[in-house]
Protein backbone atom coordinates (compact mmCIF):
# COMPACT_ATOMS: atom_id res chain seq x y z
CA UNK A 1 0.00 0.00 0.00
CA UNK A 2 1.33 3.31 -0.74
CA UNK A 3 1.69 5.85 1.97
CA UNK A 4 -1.05 8.34 2.53
CA UNK A 5 -0.04 11.91 4.15
CA UNK A 6 -0.83 12.80 7.20
CA UNK A 7 -3.76 15.44 7.96
CA UNK A 8 -2.02 18.22 9.20
CA UNK A 9 -0.06 20.38 7.29
CA UNK A 10 3.24 19.58 5.28
CA UNK A 11 6.09 21.94 4.49
CA UNK A 12 6.23 21.15 1.45
CA UNK A 13 5.15 19.29 -1.65
CA UNK A 14 5.90 18.40 -5.19
CA UNK A 15 3.06 16.64 -7.68
CA UNK A 16 4.26 14.50 -10.29
CA UNK A 17 3.41 12.59 -13.24
CA UNK A 18 3.94 9.27 -15.19
CA UNK A 19 7.01 10.63 -17.01
CA UNK A 20 8.79 11.40 -13.61
CA UNK A 21 8.17 7.71 -12.87
CA UNK A 22 9.80 6.78 -16.20
CA UNK A 23 12.70 8.46 -16.09
CA UNK A 24 13.53 7.97 -12.47
CA UNK A 25 12.98 3.95 -12.58
CA UNK A 26 13.85 3.47 -16.69
CA UNK A 27 16.10 6.23 -17.13
CA UNK A 28 17.79 6.87 -14.46
CA UNK A 29 18.28 10.77 -15.07
CA UNK A 30 20.60 12.32 -12.31
CA UNK A 31 18.42 15.60 -12.34
CA UNK A 32 15.17 13.21 -11.17
CA UNK A 33 17.17 10.51 -8.79
CA UNK A 34 18.75 13.87 -6.92
CA UNK A 35 15.29 15.45 -6.88
CA UNK A 36 14.06 12.49 -5.05
CA UNK A 37 16.50 11.82 -2.85
CA UNK A 38 16.29 15.64 -2.18
CA UNK A 39 12.85 14.99 -0.88
CA UNK A 40 13.50 12.12 0.91
CA UNK A 41 16.03 13.98 3.05
CA UNK A 42 14.32 16.60 3.82
CA UNK A 43 10.87 15.36 3.79
CA UNK A 44 9.02 16.84 0.46
CA UNK A 45 5.68 14.74 -0.08
CA UNK A 46 5.67 13.80 -2.96
CA UNK A 47 2.13 13.25 -4.36
CA UNK A 48 1.19 11.36 -7.65
CA UNK A 49 -2.50 10.50 -9.51
CA UNK A 50 -3.01 6.35 -9.04
CA UNK A 51 -3.59 6.99 -12.74
CA UNK A 52 -0.31 8.22 -13.67
CA UNK A 53 1.20 5.31 -11.83
CA UNK A 54 -0.59 2.81 -13.36
CA UNK A 55 0.55 4.88 -16.80
CA UNK A 56 4.12 4.67 -16.06
CA UNK A 57 3.80 0.79 -14.85
CA UNK A 58 2.11 -0.33 -18.23
CA UNK A 59 4.31 1.89 -20.11
CA UNK A 60 7.37 0.63 -18.83
CA UNK A 61 6.21 -3.31 -19.26
CA UNK A 62 5.16 -2.75 -22.62
CA UNK A 63 8.41 -1.31 -23.59
CA UNK A 64 10.27 -4.27 -22.38
CA UNK A 65 8.06 -6.59 -24.33
CA UNK A 66 7.98 -4.44 -27.32
CA UNK A 67 11.72 -5.39 -27.17
CA UNK A 68 11.40 -9.17 -26.14
CA UNK A 69 9.31 -9.49 -29.46
CA UNK A 70 11.72 -7.73 -31.35
CA UNK A 71 14.13 -10.00 -29.93
CA UNK A 72 12.13 -12.98 -31.20
CA UNK A 73 11.70 -11.84 -34.59
CA UNK A 74 15.88 -10.89 -34.72
CA UNK A 75 16.02 -14.98 -33.96
CA UNK A 76 14.13 -15.60 -36.69
CA UNK A 77 15.78 -14.14 -38.97
CA UNK A 78 19.33 -15.43 -38.08
CA UNK A 79 17.98 -18.86 -38.27
CA UNK A 80 17.40 -17.97 -42.09
CA UNK A 81 20.10 -16.60 -42.35
CA UNK A 82 22.07 -19.94 -41.03
CA UNK A 83 20.78 -21.86 -43.97
CA UNK A 84 23.61 -20.02 -45.95
CA UNK A 85 26.80 -22.31 -46.66
CA UNK A 86 29.42 -21.30 -43.69
CA UNK A 87 26.64 -19.23 -41.54
CA UNK A 88 25.59 -21.38 -38.69
CA UNK A 89 28.99 -20.41 -36.74
CA UNK A 90 28.30 -16.87 -36.83
CA UNK A 91 24.83 -17.20 -36.19
CA UNK A 92 25.26 -19.26 -33.50
CA UNK A 93 27.62 -16.48 -32.16
CA UNK A 94 24.96 -13.87 -32.39
CA UNK A 95 22.32 -15.72 -30.50
CA UNK A 96 24.54 -15.93 -27.24
CA UNK A 97 24.58 -12.37 -27.84
CA UNK A 98 20.69 -12.21 -28.22
CA UNK A 99 20.65 -14.39 -25.13
CA UNK A 100 22.74 -12.29 -22.66
CA UNK A 101 20.32 -9.33 -23.95
CA UNK A 102 16.89 -11.15 -23.51
CA UNK A 103 17.89 -12.71 -19.74
CA UNK A 104 18.97 -8.55 -19.28
CA UNK A 105 15.62 -7.69 -20.34
CA UNK A 106 13.37 -10.18 -18.42
CA UNK A 107 15.62 -8.95 -15.23
CA UNK A 108 14.67 -5.70 -15.92
CA UNK A 109 10.86 -6.49 -16.11
CA UNK A 110 11.01 -7.69 -12.63
CA UNK A 111 13.24 -5.01 -11.63
CA UNK A 112 10.76 -2.62 -12.83
CA UNK A 113 7.81 -3.93 -11.25
CA UNK A 114 9.58 -3.79 -7.71
CA UNK A 115 10.87 -0.16 -8.26
CA UNK A 116 7.51 0.66 -9.36
CA UNK A 117 6.10 -0.88 -6.19
CA UNK A 118 8.76 0.64 -3.62
CA UNK A 119 8.49 4.22 -5.77
CA UNK A 120 4.64 3.97 -5.03
CA UNK A 121 4.91 3.39 -1.17
CA UNK A 122 7.59 6.70 -0.96
CA UNK A 123 4.44 8.53 -2.24
CA UNK A 124 1.12 9.87 -1.39
CA UNK A 125 -1.13 8.32 -4.08
CA UNK A 126 -4.39 9.94 -4.96
CA UNK A 127 -7.46 7.73 -6.03
CA UNK A 128 -9.35 8.12 -8.97
CA UNK A 129 -12.52 8.68 -7.92
CA UNK A 130 -15.66 8.82 -9.77
CA UNK A 131 -16.35 12.80 -9.47
CA UNK A 132 -12.90 13.07 -10.87
CA UNK A 133 -13.24 11.31 -13.31
CA UNK A 134 -16.73 12.74 -14.31
CA UNK A 135 -14.59 15.95 -14.39
CA UNK A 136 -11.83 14.48 -16.74
CA UNK A 137 -14.52 13.07 -18.99
CA UNK A 138 -16.23 16.73 -19.48
CA UNK A 139 -12.96 18.37 -20.13
CA UNK A 140 -11.77 16.27 -22.62
CA UNK A 141 -14.90 16.22 -24.54
CA UNK A 142 -14.91 20.16 -24.35
CA UNK A 143 -11.36 19.68 -25.75
CA UNK A 144 -10.12 22.06 -23.08
CA UNK A 145 -6.26 21.39 -22.38
CA UNK A 146 -4.35 19.13 -21.30
CA UNK A 147 -6.80 17.63 -24.25
CA UNK A 148 -5.68 14.13 -24.22
CA UNK A 149 -8.14 11.86 -22.10
CA UNK A 150 -5.48 10.12 -19.38
CA UNK A 151 -3.83 13.91 -19.30
CA UNK A 152 -7.61 15.34 -18.40
CA UNK A 153 -7.46 11.94 -15.69
CA UNK A 154 -3.91 13.40 -14.24
CA UNK A 155 -5.01 16.90 -14.36
CA UNK A 156 -8.14 17.02 -12.78
CA UNK A 157 -6.90 14.37 -9.98
CA UNK A 158 -4.06 16.76 -9.37
CA UNK A 159 -6.79 19.93 -9.26
CA UNK A 160 -9.15 18.35 -6.58
CA UNK A 161 -5.96 17.22 -4.52
CA UNK A 162 -4.91 20.57 -3.95
CA UNK A 163 -8.33 21.55 -3.14
CA UNK A 164 -7.80 19.87 0.37
CA UNK A 165 -4.46 19.64 1.09
CA UNK A 166 -2.22 23.23 1.01
CA UNK A 167 1.49 23.73 2.03
CA UNK A 168 3.69 26.53 2.54
CA UNK A 169 5.35 25.08 -1.29
CA UNK A 170 3.75 22.90 -3.68
CA UNK A 171 5.26 22.65 -7.25
CA UNK A 172 3.96 20.86 -9.95
CA UNK A 173 6.61 19.16 -12.17
CA UNK A 174 5.80 17.68 -15.60
CA UNK A 175 7.88 16.86 -18.67
CA UNK A 176 5.02 16.91 -20.91
CA UNK A 177 5.18 20.71 -22.04
CA UNK A 178 3.29 19.45 -24.96
CA UNK A 179 0.28 18.18 -23.53
CA UNK A 180 0.42 21.04 -20.09
CA UNK A 181 2.24 23.84 -20.98
CA UNK A 182 -0.68 25.89 -21.52
CA UNK A 183 -2.27 28.89 -20.05
CA UNK A 184 -5.21 27.83 -18.26
CA UNK A 185 -3.33 24.92 -17.13
CA UNK A 186 -0.85 27.17 -15.43
CA UNK A 187 -3.32 29.60 -14.02
CA UNK A 188 -5.58 26.53 -12.64
CA UNK A 189 -2.72 25.63 -10.41
CA UNK A 190 -1.49 29.34 -9.68
CA UNK A 191 -5.51 29.07 -8.00
CA UNK A 192 -4.47 26.36 -6.22
CA UNK A 193 -1.55 27.90 -4.39
CA UNK A 194 0.83 25.54 -7.01
CA UNK A 195 3.48 26.35 -9.41
CA UNK A 196 4.17 24.35 -12.36
CA UNK A 197 7.22 23.78 -13.72
CA UNK A 198 8.59 21.92 -16.86
CA UNK A 199 12.40 21.23 -15.92
CA UNK A 200 13.81 19.69 -13.01
CA UNK A 201 16.60 21.57 -12.58
CA UNK A 202 14.14 24.71 -11.80
CA UNK A 203 12.33 22.46 -8.87
CA UNK A 204 15.69 21.74 -7.61
CA UNK A 205 16.51 25.42 -7.72
CA UNK A 206 13.01 26.27 -6.07
CA UNK A 207 13.24 23.89 -3.25
CA UNK A 208 16.75 24.25 -2.35
CA UNK A 209 16.16 28.67 -1.72
CA UNK A 210 13.14 27.34 0.59
CA UNK A 211 15.28 24.78 2.48
CA UNK A 212 18.08 27.45 2.34
CA UNK A 213 20.40 24.87 0.65
CA UNK A 214 23.55 26.15 -0.63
Amino acid sequence: MARRAPAQQVEAMLLVEANFVVGIIWERRPSLVYLMSFCRQYGVTVVIPEVALAEARASLLNRIDKQLHALQQLRQRLNDIARAAEMKRLVQSAKKGLDAIEAELRNRKIGVQEAMDTFAKACTVVPLTPQIWARAYVRWKAGLPPFKELDCLVFETLTDFLRKRKAPLTMVLTMDAEDFDHPEIHEAFRQRKALMLLDPYDVIVEFRKFYGVA
